[in-house]
């Protein structure tokens, strides 16, 4: 007889995880039926958030697969993905961003029918509402986990992934979140949750795993641990999680009941029932739209915070600046001036570029990304609209005033279209050049620091053929075997190629092996 998977049960096979040579988990079996409420134990470094992250998609198993409703995480898609929510230790929030307009955005990328409905129920039920118009980045712990929460539940997950969701919260909010959960587990949600003090293990979930050594060292009910005497259960849980148990104040010997679930602060019944069920949801943003959004949240954030520009723009200002002094003095206003102009633009592309990824990184915003309905490629373009809007405002200022300082004397047979189209094309192929390996530079120990030392190698050709075309467009001398417009063929075909190689390659960098 074979078993059809239900809609969210959850598989794990052989399932092994390795980070260069420290295996973290080896030879995971589980299955986790669909309405489950698993509580995940162990020690520190056990592999618990590891565990959390192959289901969630957000890491790829070195062994073995990892499946919901049948299908392979590794090849889920759009759908899939709206299945599940996820709670990690960081936020996946923008600092720069409101906690509304950190709503809005993971609301619309899932396709909630009315986001500001939902956003106003989870905050009702969340005591977000005297923090939702703050910034994300200047919030306390508690009131950050709980707008964490609430992107995590935003779009009704059939399965919901918390690691150490109590973490910061006060006993109010932690009351609320036990009667929230237990409320979800009886609509059938399925939920998985790490925890380090065994009471809260009791404190709703059905089924307990405790990992160690790697692999599953208890897998047990939570009736045929509960009434246990302590010294039973720390045979059974193998010295697992003893320590957290003392912590929790039942060193003594005595069983250790079921406590019940907290009456006050309660959550009333229409609240409940509204954020339990299930938000009516619409065809989520497809590859262009989702770019989109994820464009104009990259301008939103630089228009708060406005250190891309100001910094990219004050650096490019600064070599220019510098530079015709050298320049103008000695009147060599050809080669010399042009390779000055793109160093600086390069530069600035660079500086910009990596430091809008290096939000992604701060508080892991970009695992929202990831974990949305949102294509990959998607992620990479709308990464590259806003770094190509935000140069464009740059160049505004930065070319006007190149001619003005260093190219006064040759201005009478400037060609406008010519440097317009050279300026153009060379700063689409940079930028995309510097958005596909950001990704890389700031996965790295050596962060932005090491993105011009990838980068440069690949733009020698580009930088080669900007600095002509803009010598040639400045009225210089265009003898030579190679003419103006086999200049732009070469920049445009850079652009094309390099372009279609970081879409197809763009999710391997991001995503983590």
């Amino acid at each position: 007889m074979v078993t059809v998977p239900r809609p969210s049960d959850l598989s794990l096979v052989d399932v092994g995880k390795t980070f260069g040579r420290h295996k973290v988990l080896r030879h995971v079996d589980l299955e986790i039926p669909a309405g489950s409420f698993v509580a995940l134990m162990g020690a520190n470094g056990a592999g618990k958030t590891t565990l959390l992250r192959l289901v969630a998609g957000l890491a790829t198993p070195t062994t073995g697969a990892v499946t919901l409703a049948g299908v392979d995480l590794r090849k889920a898609g759009p759908g899939l993905r709206r299945m599940l929510g996820f709670v990690s230790h960081d936020g996946l929030l923008y600092g720069d961003l409101t906690g509304r307009q950190n709503l809005m955005f993971h609301a619309r990328l899932f396709g909630v029918a009315d986001p500001e409905a939902r956003i106003e129920e989870l905050a009702d039920v969340l005591d977000l509402r005297r923090v939702l118009d703050r910034p994300a980045g200047v919030l306390s712990r508690g009131n950050k986990q709980r707008l964490t929460l609430a992107r995590a539940l935003m779009h009704g997950p059939d399965v919901l992934l918390l690691d150490e969701p109590f973490t910061g919260l006060d006993e109010e909010s932690s009351a609320r979140l036990v009667q929230l959960l237990t409320a979800l587990h009886a609509e059938g949600r399925t939920i998985i949750m790490t925890v380090h003090e065994m009471s809260r293990a009791l404190e709703g979930p059905t089924r307990l795993i405790v990992i160690g050594e790697g692999g599953i060292a208890v897998d047990e009910p939570i009736e045929a641990l509960a009434d246990l005497e302590v010294d039973e259960r720390e045979d059974v849980l193998v010295g697992v999680v003893s320590d957290h148990v003392s912590r929790a104040g039942h060193g003594g010997r005595g069983p250790i009941s079921r406590p019940d679930l907290p009456e006050r602060p309660s959550l009333d019944e229409p609240h409940l029932a509204a954020l339990t069920a299930r938000p009516a949801l619409v065809v989520p943003p497809g590859r262009f739209r989702s770019a989109g959004m994820i464009t104009a949240k990259d301008m939103r954030v630089e228009l708060r915070s406005r250190d891309v520009l100001m910094s990219s723009g004050l650096f490019a200002v600064t070599v220019l600046i510098t530079a015709s002094f050298t320049t103008v003095q000695s009147g060599n206003t050809g080669s010399m001036a042009t390779g000055i102009l793109w160093i600086s633009l390069l530069f600035a592309v660079l500086l910009g570029v990596g430091r809008s990824m290096a939000r992604e990184s701060q508080d892991r915003a970009i695992e929202g990304l990831l974990l949305s309905p949102a294509p990959r490629e998607s992620i990479f373009l709308g990464k590259l609209a806003a770094g190509l809007v935000t140069m464009g405002l740059i160049e505004v200022f930065i070319v006007p005033m190149f001619l003005v300082l260093m190219t006064g004397e040759s201005q009478g047979s400037l060609d406008v279209g010519g440097l317009i189209l050279a300026v153009v094309l060379a700063t689409i192929g940079i930028t995309i050049v510097a958005t596909l390996f950001s990704g890389i530079a700031v996965g790295s120990r050596m962060g932005e620091s090491l993105l011009p030392l990838i980068v440069m190698p690949v733009v020698i050709p580009l930088m080669i053929a900007a600095v002509e075309t803009t010598r040639q467009a400045l009225g210089g001398d265009t003898a030579g075997s190679v003419n103006m417009f086999q200049w732009y063929a070469l920049l445009a075909g850079f652009d094309l190629v390099v372009g279609l190689a970081a879409i197809a390659t763009f999710s391997f960098v991001v995503e983590d092996s």
